[in-house]
């Protein structure tokens, strides 16, 4: 998926950007395993609503041990849809099931560095994945976009605690303990660090991270308004694009026409079950269904 002019401004590309990009199905065993709970022990019935619609949440679903309003089998928002039922759920790592705000307590304590958006800390020492917002072009006067916070001031050559590496060079490549642990948790539109490209196909990103006066901001509903739903420039080396067959971030349906791809009613990788659309399997356990594709719990 071409970003078009925002990259172009800043010298930069996606080009060859197919599914899964530096986060596809192969490094879906590294993270496998031992959360405890359940997931998907439900059916295929249900309606196409949500974004993996049909698949019941029983019981809970842990993240690193904990237990978020994504994976504690409730409908915390009352909107007839549970965990991974619910769109605005992109993961077990996930508090909130009223917008695309992680809303995990410490979750955003660096504003400026970034690590995996997906899990459930700040702290790089789990996932060796490294961004910063003053690597980003849009984080200048006056709205220092996305983080809103001038600190953030844009610097190509910015110092990021615990790498070496420029921003250039995270841009073109993360680790492969990165894409090897946040590339499963990553929603097909977004890259690792929460930038989305919302609405799903638009070709505009916004960050999943937003606030509006210190409260969580970004929800489906302002995805086009930039004071809820800040703009950011998507990393692309830990960018996975929405392909035209896909259910994304921000589209929860398979789109007319497509047809099955080695026996799976839309894309996902060769190593990944696809989920939460009507005749799907319910994902096995210590998996969640994220943007069609069960992927593995962090342990």
């Amino acid at each position: 998926m071409l970003v078009g002019g925002l990259l172009a401004a800043c010298g930069l590309a996606f080009t060859g950007c197919g599914d899964n990009v530096q986060v596809g199905a192969d490094h879906a065993s590294a993270v496998a395993g031992g959360a405890s709970g359940t997931v998907g022990t439900g059916g295929a019935s249900g309606t196409a609503s949500g974004g993996t619609a049909g698949v019941s949440n029983q019981g809970v679903t842990k993240c690193l041990g904990h237990i978020y309003q994504c994976g504690d089998g409730l409908d915390n928002d009352n909107d007839g849809l549970t965990d991974a039922q619910d769109p605005d759920c992109l993961g077990p790592c996930d508090n909130t099931e009223d917008s695309y705000y992680g809303g995990i307590p410490g979750q955003n304590n660096a504003p400026c560095r970034q690590d995996c958006y997906f899990d459930q800390d700040t702290g790089p020492g789990n996932d060796d994945c490294f961004w910063s917002h003053s690597c980003d072009p849009l984080s200048r006067p006056p709205d220092y976009l996305p983080s809103g916070d001038n600190k953030c001031s844009y610097n190509l050559n910015a110092t990021i605690p615990g790498t070496s590496q420029s921003c250039s060079a995270l841009m073109q490549a993360q680790s492969p303990t990165c894409s090897g642990y946040c590339g499963p948790l990553t929603p097909n539109g977004c890259d690792c660090f929460g930038c989305c490209e919302l609405p799903a196909g638009s070709g505009k990103f916004v960050w999943l991270g937003s606030t509006d006066t210190g409260v969580g901001s970004c929800d489906a509903a302002n995805v086009g308004d930039a004071t809820k739903c800040h703009p950011c420039t998507p990393v692309k080396s830990c960018f996975n694009d929405c392909g035209p067959c896909e259910v994304c971030i921000g589209r929860s349906k398979v789109p007319a026409g497509c047809k099955p791809d080695s026996g799976t009613a839309h894309q996902c990788g060769p190593a990944d079950q696809s989920c939460g659309q009507p005749g799907e399997a319910a994902c096995p356990a210590n998996y969640y269904c994220i943007t069609g594709c069960c992927k593995p719990i962090p342990a």
